[in-house]
């Protein structure tokens, strides 16, 4: 990516009142021409401050602007960007399916919100397409900060047989990663895998790899449109097709990795091409595949 010659300004909010004020400030006494919201979090104090600003450009990533009744509508002056991250997620079940050896693969997520329903669906449509006698045990924390209750389910789960992790939950997704980085550490076969970017840095002996979100080709691409002076607002939905999603690379060794990741690539060009339509919600799925809610 070639430099763009401009400045970040970066603010930080401590909780979801700071959104609105922290966007307000960026325009008003910062003076910048585009901010950038990260997160579905940030989608009403991002509505707020356009319309309070139409003459000044902001990005919101991980949502659509939603009307009152919920329906996804647009701003002129509001880029939303969302991610098929079931692509992804069916990428890394399809690695977990053949991982394996227990037959046994554990999801962990946050809150039981259509985004991470989606990660649940694509992962466990993967597990079932390279191993179908495989059973995937989802649990939900109910949050995305709580790093020790996700430790605890992390830990639940490789007890009662999951030698693979799926970590979709945010902090409390770390906190399963730190399960399966003690349980390596005891010589246990067992792998996580992340979500959003890479954790391999956090346990590089247990990370297998991660849905990866280009958050950064999209603010990069937002910020030199904005740059070039064609900044559009607008919905945009970014899967493996475009680049917005990918898997981490698989730097661990195991038997058959070679064949794995083929058939990874192979299963990533259907769904590109169409042939493989990936769900964005359990109850899309089989009932042969949703035959384990809990652990």
């Amino acid at each position: 990516m070639a430099p763009l010659g401009i400045t970040p300004i970066v603010l930080q909010s401590r909780v979801a009142e700071d959104y609105e004020p922290n966007l307000q400030l960026l325009v008003e006494e910062q003076g910048v021409s585009l901010a950038l919201g990260v997160g579905f979090m940030l989608e009403n104090a991002v509505e707020a401050a356009a319309k309070r600003n139409p003459d000044k450009h902001f990005l919101l990533v991980d949502s659509p602007l939603l009307s009152a009744q919920g329906e996804p509508y647009t701003l002129p002056n509001v880029r939303t960007v969302v991610f098929r991250e079931e692509e992804g997620c069916y990428l890394v079940g399809a690695l977990a399916g053949l991982t394996t050896k227990t037959g046994r693969v554990g999801f962990v997520g946050g809150m039981e919100i259509p985004l991470v329903k989606r990660f649940e669906a694509g992962f466990r449509a993967g597990v079932a397409a390279t191993n179908p006698k495989a059973t995937v045990v989802s649990t939900y924390t109910g949050g995305f900060t709580h790093f020790a209750l996700g430790k605890q389910v992390g830990q639940d789960l490789l007890t009662k047989g999951s030698d693979v992790l799926f970590a979709a939950a945010g902090v409390d997704g770390l906190g399963a990663i730190q399960a399966v980085k003690e349980a390596r550490d005891e010589g246990k076969a067992v792998y996580v895998i992340g979500v959003d970017s890479d954790p391999s840095h956090l346990a590089p002996k247990a990370v297998l790899s991660a849905v990866v979100k280009r958050v950064d080709l999209v603010v990069y691409e937002a910020v030199k449109d904005q740059v070039q002076g064609r900044f559009q607002g607008g919905n945009l939905s970014l899967g493996l097709q475009e680049g917005g999603i990918t898997y981490a690379p698989v730097r661990l060794d195991f038997p058959g990795k070679d064949a794995a990741l083929a058939r990874m690539e192979e299963l990533k060009a259907k769904i590109i091409s169409g042939e493989i339509k990936v769900p964005t919600h359990p109850d899309q799925l089989r009932p042969a595949n949703l035959a384990n809610g809990k652990p």
